[in-house]
């Protein structure tokens, strides 16, 4: 007889948690997400609707609803908003797994820059604001420009560069910045760094104990591309010299935010002073990051996150097939969709293995648009750096999105 796990997960976009759990017999799953994302569950599935996983008020209301009628042992977190909350409620009914202080420390951009800095380790000089309207005070100490963040989220769409107090006066008058100015969340200041290179560094943690951790570089600072622009990643070689700097802060950083299990996606950043810790979370990175590191090194890093997180054993076999794999991210930018290169002119580009394209002609975005913001995917491998920039120079040239002109790609979003 099979053992039944009983489970809350605690979603909210991520498609991938939400199907695999759907998918096996030994759990009994309870969902607590909200009403714009219920397509992805079945009518079978007990869902629970909030306003905003961000709202812990609602979220431990909505949990004790359904206790009351699943009584779960475990709580999945898989999705960037999710995972503060999933802390909560596993400190709250006394659950394993990652509790609120280390969960905090991972989804609270202004607390995990306290911790990386307390322990010594390279990260931007940087500023807790209790206002936009501070943000001249703190800039006069940080030097203009400044980048200002809410300290929750993911993506980019509520990040922006601000150049001078001019530039300060009309962010706070523009209709279009409402969104961002009066999201509940904390402000963070940061000083600008001038990005020569980013990288990730997507890794398992089980015990305490470094499984897995590889880094990929992306085709340009994930901030550049904010407005609409294309954008991807490709994984590097373990012996590249940048390589080894980054998995050598990569666990340098896991130990300072105190990880015990789960899977991590850190955010590295080159510049003049060396290398600087941007973020780092305690989920699979998003997009093509997951697929990209399944197909280079054999590693599926969602069930390994599934594993960790319904505390059952992780296998982890890698077998690194050479050259280079690359997500490369189709441009979406604001607008109404006129027409769009199909996939199989994509898949007709060499080394692609997979293209899925799901913009559709009519269909209509309005912005802002940040890097979570896209028009499909393509799949590809490389043999070496030169056929990778050659590869990629060709989906460039193939790859084509046409909107209606009228609304703005960037609308409200300072690229960097």
């Amino acid at each position: 007889m099979i053992a039944v796990k009983n489970v809350l997960l605690v979603n909210s976009s991520c498609g991938t948690a939400a199907r695999m759990l759907q998918e096996r017999s030994d759990i009994r799953l309870s969902v607590l997400t909200i009403d714009k994302y219920r397509d992805l569950y079945e009518d079978r599935t007990d869902v629970e609707y909030v306003d905003s996983v961000a709202d812990l008020t609602q979220v431990r209301l909505a949990a004790l609803r359904i206790r009351e009628r699943n009584p779960f042992d475990r709580v999945v977190a898989p999705s960037e908003w999710s995972v503060q909350a999933g802390g909560y409620l596993r400190s709250y009914f006394g659950l394993d797994g990652i509790g609120y202080d280390t969960a905090n420390r991972f989804s609270n951009k202004l607390v995990m820059k306290q911790r990386l800095a307390e322990a010594g380790l390279p990260v931007a000089a940087f500023r807790r604001l209790e206002s936009l309207e501070q943000t001249g005070l703190v800039a006069a100490e940080l030097g203009w420009p400044v980048v200002v963040k809410r300290v929750s989220g993911g993506g980019a769409g509520f990040v922006r560069a601000l150049r001078g107090p001019g530039h300060l006066r009309s962010f706070l008058a523009d209709p279009e910045t409402r969104s961002f100015r009066q999201a509940p969340f904390p402000l963070l200041a940061e000083e600008r760094i001038d990005i020569e290179r980013e990288f990730h560094c997507d890794g398992l943690v089980t015990d305490g104990t470094i499984r897995f951790a590889r880094v990929s570089s992306y085709f340009e600072p994930v901030l550049h591309i904010v407005g609409g622009h294309r954008h991807g990643s490709y994984t590097v070689a373990a012996d590249d010299p940048d390589a080894k700097a980054v998995l050598d802060l990569h666990e340098q950083v896991v130990a300072a935010m105190g990880m015990r299990n789960g899977v991590t996606h850190l955010e590295v950043f080159r510049c003049a002073r060396g290398y600087l810790v941007g973020e780092i979370a305690c989920r699979p990175g998003g997009i093509g990051t997951t697929p990209m590191i399944s197909h280079q090194y054999g590693v599926d890093l969602w069930s390994a996150f599934l594993a960790t997180e319904l505390g059952e054993p992780v296998d982890v076999e890698e077998s690194d097939r050479g050259g280079h794999t690359i997500q490369y991210t189709l441009p979406r930018p604001a607008g109404t969709v006129v027409s769009i290169t199909p996939e199989e002119e994509l898949r007709a580009v060499p080394g692609v293995y997979q293209a899925h394209v799901k913009a559709r002609v009519g269909e209509v975005f309005a912005g802002p648009v940040d890097a979570s913001h896209n028009a499909g995917i393509v799949m590809l491998h490389a043999d070496d750096a030169t056929q990778m920039h050659e590869r990629v120079a060709a989906l460039d040239r193939t790859f084509d999105i046409r909107v209606e002109p009228g609304t703005n790609a960037s609308a409200g979003c300072d690229r960097l």
